[in-house]
């Protein structure tokens, strides 16, 4: 008899793809605040920190409280998160890449196994076994491939180029509402509030309890000094998410706006518990606890403020303003005169 023939198998490598890593948080700037409709004499200026949207370019000057985004609607399958009501934040979404050298599905070029010295006869016995299907190609979303460019003209500062993708994409698809969000910040940024308030409207009357939504509109209706229907939007989240940092810092401003010290000191003190590093909330937060005759907590505020805000001379005004109040009349004169040096510059 002949010598038996052994079966051998060879075993193609397969490379899997990695998703891109979220792209970081961009960090806030801060700028002044203060409500249009309020003349200077009556409403002081405040600063207040905004947050580009995807990179877009920070504003040099908003009129109050602007808009943020939050987590992604199920319906879009988005990358998007929230993190600040009178602020915004977007974060990058990053779809996933392929690794080496193999072609688009991740796996290895046709070929290989004469390269590896397979056998004729091996190669018969291989191509007797079946074949695992390899995947469909998944078709391009023209709604995505827009909003993606309409994204990237933000970014670079093509905002006329932006906001007409932006409206396009409604055109075709208006429930995108990533797309109305954006519009919307952009055409506040541009000063146009009425414009932007009448997009995130649309935008809440196809999702009436989105929570990213109430809070953008509210810190909006706060930039309008409409302090009323922005107290009852963001009243709405917190009955639903009661530690929501953003709800919780824009109605402690708007407390402010109100003159309500009193009613802004839990909201700004729970926010500067869930959020040690936001500086503007401890500016707040200081700015109420000194109405409230609180000089030591007013104090403890400001200087976490300027620890995390050096040059807010509004924090350091604010720092003199207390030790006046502790007869410490030389630290209030140095915080003077450091808040008139930053104020020049």
């Amino acid at each position: 008899m002949g010598r038996s023939r052994k079966r051998r198998r060879i075993v193609f490598p397969f490379r899997t793809t990695v998703p891109a890593a979220q792209a970081p948080t961009l960090a806030p700037t801060y700028v002044t605040v203060r409500p249009e409709a309020a003349p200077a004499s009556e409403v002081p200026a405040v600063a207040a920190p905004v947050l580009p949207l995807d990179g877009l370019e920070p504003w040099a000057e908003i009129a109050s409280p602007t808009l943020l985004v939050e987590e992604p609607l199920a319906a879009e399958q988005t990358g998007l998160t929230f993190s600040h009501p009178d602020q915004l934040e977007l974060e990058a979404w990053a779809p996933a890449s392929g690794s080496g050298d193999g072609d688009s599905n991740g796996l290895p070029h046709e070929g290989h196994a004469a390269e590896s010295g397979a056998s004729e006869a091996l190669r018969d016995e291989l191509a007797a076994e079946p074949a695992a299907a390899l995947p469909e190609p998944v078709p391009a979303d023209p709604a995505e491939e827009l909003y993606a460019e309409a994204r990237t003209a933000a970014e670079q500062g093509r905002t006329d180029h932006a906001l007409a993708l932006y409206r396009r994409i409604l055109v075709r698809w208006p429930q995108h509402l990533r797309t109305r969000n954006n519009l919307a910040l952009l055409l506040d940024a541009m000063g146009d509030h009425g414009g932007a308030l009448a997009e995130l409207d649309r935008a809440l009357e196809m999702d009436p309890e989105h929570t990213t939504l109430l809070t953008n509109r509210g810190a909006l209706l706060g930039t309008l000094g409409r302090y009323a229907a922005a107290e009852r939007d963001l009243r709405r989240v917190l009955r639903v998410e009661p530690a929501n940092v953003e709800a919780l810092y824009n109605l402690g401003v708007v407390m402010t706006k109100k003159g309500l010290w009193g009613e802004a000191v839990p909201h700004l003190r729970r926010v500067t518990e869930l959020a040690p590093d936001r500086a503007a909330a401890f500016y707040y937060l200081g700015e109420a606890l000194n109405h409230v005759d609180d000089l030591l907590g007013a104090l403890a505020a400001y200087l976490r403020s300027t620890e995390l805000q050096p040059q807010n001379a509004r924090a350091l005004y604010g720092l003199g303003i207390i030790y006046d109040r502790l007869a410490r009349p030389d630290d209030a004169a140095l915080m003077y005169r450091k808040a008139r040096e930053v104020a020049r510059r």
